[in-house]
């Protein structure tokens, strides 16, 4: 945050500030570089998982590309300085301030100095008639930096409070912003039934809770990345016959659907007759509406799901049988592109309306 200062001419006793140096100093260059890469994970990672957006986000890339950059260009900032001012330090009596570094010491009478600025790098610049002079704040431990700002008058003190201000908003906004989306992503998230194809086990205007849990965290197809990545071994168990599922389909990259997972890896898959078979056994669905035919749709012989599902894919169908589309239209889906398991339906506005509420629940 940009602020000006000046002398006001009630230094009573001389102060020095001493640069941060050993563990100290070894802390700070961690935390920064901590911070810069949870900037740029951040950026990458909220530009293409925030929901109700098309991802990947541009708007998002370029503000967070923005933070990142001018937090690397502090970061080296305070990299050079540290060289120039290890060991170095900051005196400043109500005469003249006095700045140390490796070249040795530079005094400057207080009748000399015009004012001074914080900067958005984090450096105390001394302006001078004819010259300045650059101090690395940043280095200084937090209490320090603090008693030394406090040295001095601000100019401009409302504007410093209108700035803290936004800062703090925007510190909170982006802070929570980047909790929710995680939240959203790795744990928990809400959706709304807009179709028929789950009938009569979800309906349309039935809203529901999806954990994230149960199946391991999935992380989202980053830059850089080829594809999401699974990571099934921090998960609960497998996924499951039976299991009610969010995924995002092969053929259509901008929906969610949501279907129950009917056969997984290893099964030997058929249907005749109207029944869904696994491994020469036909199944008992009581959950389903309407007979289960092999294709609903114009057949594409590249998308068949006969026989043996492969690793790491899944059969997946609507309970609605025969106004699905499913597995019997874009083949195998891969585990990777399901988002998590419908487990709670807690709102219905047609059935609220009517204070029915025996559908709300866990959903099995």
């Amino acid at each position: 945050m940009v602020q000006f200062l000046r002398f006001d001419g009630s230094i009573l006793e001389d102060s020095k500030f001493t640069i941060i140096a050993g563990k100290e100093s070894v802390k700070f260059f961690l935390k920064q570089i901590g911070y810069l890469i949870l900037f740029v994970y951040s950026a990458l990672f909220i530009a293409v998982a925030i929901p109700f957006v098309k991802t990947p986000s541009i708007p998002i890339y370029f503000i967070g590309g923005f933070a990142a950059a001018l937090f690397l260009v502090r970061f080296v900032n305070n990299s050079v300085k540290y060289i120039r001012f290890r060991g170095g330090s900051i005196l400043v009596t109500a005469e003249s301030v006095t700045v140390e570094d490796k070249s040795g010491a530079k005094r400057i009478p207080v009748a000399d100095i015009s004012y001074l600025e914080k900067n958005l790098l984090g450096n105390l610049l001394i302006r001078q008639k004819y010259d300045k002079l650059s101090f690395p704040l940043a280095l200084l431990p937090d209490q320090e930096r603090a008693s030394l700002v406090s040295l001095f008058q601000d100019m401009a003190p409302r504007r410093t409070l209108i700035y803290k201000k936004i800062w703090d908003f925007v510190d909170a906004i982006v802070v929570a912003l980047v909790l929710a989306v995680h939240i959203i992503q790795y744990a928990i998230q809400a959706y709304y039934i807009p179709t028929g194809s789950m009938e009569d086990t979800l309906k349309v205007g039935d809203h529901l809770f999806v954990e994230k849990i149960t199946y391991g965290p999935i992380i989202p197809e980053m830059m850089f990345m080829k594809k999401p990545l699974h990571l099934w071994f921090l998960g609960i168990r497998n996924i499951r016959r039976g299991d009610i599922v969010i995924f995002r389909p092969p053929h259509d990259e901008d929906k969610d659907y949501i279907k129950r997972c009917i056969a997984v890896p290893g099964d030997d898959f058929t249907i005749k007759n109207g029944r869904v078979y696994i491994n020469g056994k036909a199944m008992e669905e009581p959950y389903v509406k309407g007979a289960t035919r092999t294709f609903n749709f114009v057949p594409d012989k590249s998308n068949e799901i006969q026989g043996i599902v492969p690793p790491g894919k899944v059969v997946v169908m609507g309970d609605n049988r025969e106004n699905s589309q499913d597995s019997r239209y874009f083949g195998y889906l891969d585990i990777y592109r399901i988002k998590g398991k419908a487990f709670f339906l807690y709102w219905n506005t047609s059935q609220i309306l009517h204070f029915d509420f025996s559908r709300f629940g866990l959903i099995r």
